[in-house]
């Protein structure tokens, strides 16, 4: 049928169809060929002058340029507590956080507990020892103090009675005077005067015997007081002793509460740079719990990058910082050149291969690296707000930059050289 339309045409109209027909493909193959030319030259460029760069996100903090003290655990144990914050002010001697050390234990039992146990139990007997002492020394003051005030009395009372028998006397041996001069004059008889001797004699004798009960009673009192001296020294001697060993208790517990618990205090007046643990946390000796940074020190970032990424980490990269205090999608990243990379780990290798087998995991050392801002200070909603020492942020590390070409090219290469 198709024929028989084509022999009923005229013959002008199939030249001018099958002329328009055959340049309309000419110029669909060569737009086709020029197009898939260009993506050949294209990609070929991409892949000899193109790169690509891998990038790391690491953790890290802000800390200071000068004045950083960092406070590290002299001995292993888990953080019993934690006092301050991130970026708080601190005081110099202000307890940052605890530290329950690990204890010994012997036949299932803690010696620190029991030695604890046996000191307290003995302080505890010396207390009371050292309040019965005391209450008897005191008590000995106050009867002191007391025959003090009697035996005054008793020596103002003899001093009354002699003042008055020395009365007596006198008046008595006027009296013998004047009975003689009586008896001479023939006044008075020979009995009369003996009388009055007689009574003369005995004021003599009760003078004497006042002298006598007098000396009696001081050598008493002094007797009395050399014995009560005696037993106050001994008891004060006892009580020194007491003290002096309860002393030694308090060295022993304080010795024992050194042994059992560790505090981490501020060395400096400054603000926390940070805090690397946390509460109920393992720390070994020797590692690296807190640091305390001037909070007047220009700030300098502080990463932990693992072993991963430290490869082609360079002093003078530029790293992109992500700041926790205002998030990167509202407020924008900012950056900083690395200064400093840390020849060794922080957590050496053997005691993150003991970490990946209890935790049965993959874990890594990890190496400190500084990076200097390029500012010190955010724009956040129209103000320029300070980057605090302490606070957290994130960091994208180029750990790899390559050619598009060495890339593709990596499999053959694998292959020709496991070949």
């Amino acid at each position: 049928m198709s024929e028989d339309r084509a022999a009923q045409a005229p013959p002008g109209f199939l030249k001018r169809r099958a002329g328009a027909l055959h340049l309309h493909g000419d110029r669909g193959s060569t737009a086709l060929a020029w197009f898939f030319g260009l993506m050949i030259v294209v990609v070929v460029a991409a892949l000899l002058f193109g790169h690509f760069a891998r990038t790391e996100s690491v953790r890290g903090y802000v800390s200071a340029v000068s004045g950083l003290s960092r406070l590290d655990a002299r001995a292993p144990g888990i953080v019993a507590s934690i006092d301050v914050r991130q970026g708080e002010t601190v005081r110099r001697g202000q307890r940052l956080l605890q530290v329950q050390l690990h204890e010994r234990f012997a036949g299932g039992i803690s010696t620190v507990a029991a030695e604890r146990k046996s000191l307290v139990e003995r302080r505890g007997v010396l207390d009371r020892e050292r309040d019965r002492l005391t209450a008897f020394l005191a008590q000995g003051g106050s009867e002191r103090a007391e025959i003090d005030a009697n035996m005054h009395a008793v020596a103002v009372a003899f001093d009354r009675q002699e003042v008055v028998l020395r009365q007596g006397l006198r008046e008595q041996g006027a009296m013998v005077e004047r009975v003689q001069a009586y008896l001479d004059q023939g006044y008075a008889t020979r009995d009369a005067l003996n009388a009055q001797r007689r009574a003369l004699l005995e004021y003599g004798r009760q003078m004497a015997e006042l002298r006598a009960r007098r000396a009696e009673m001081r050598q008493q009192a002094a007797e009395r007081g050399r014995s009560q001296r005696t037993v106050m020294a001994e008891k004060e001697g006892q009580l020194a002793a007491v003290r002096n060993e309860l002393s030694a208790i308090e060295a022993q517990l304080a010795g024992l509460a050194a042994q059992s618990r560790l505090d981490i205090v501020a060395p400096v007046d400054g603000q926390v740079a940070g805090l690397f643990v946390e509460v109920g946390g393992s720390v070994a000796a020797d590692q690296v719990l807190a640091a305390v940074g001037d909070a007047g020190a220009d700030p300098l970032i502080v990463l932990d990058v693992p072993a991963r990424a430290i490869g082609f980490a360079k002093i003078g990269q530029r790293v992109v910082l992500k700041y926790d205090a205002f998030p990167y999608k509202t407020f924008g990243i900012g950056h900083g050149t690395i200064t400093s990379i840390a020849a060794s780990p922080q957590r050496p290798a053997a005691e993150a291969l003991a970490g990946a087998d209890q935790l049965g995991s993959t874990r890594q050392s990890t190496y400190r690296i500084e990076v200097v801002p390029d500012a010190r200070t955010v724009q956040a909603y129209g103000a320029e707000e300070p980057i605090r020492i302490g606070s957290t942020l994130s960091a994208d590390i180029v750990v790899e930059r390559r050619r598009l070409i060495d890339w593709v090219l990596d499999p053959i290469r694998a292959m020709r050289g496991r070949g």
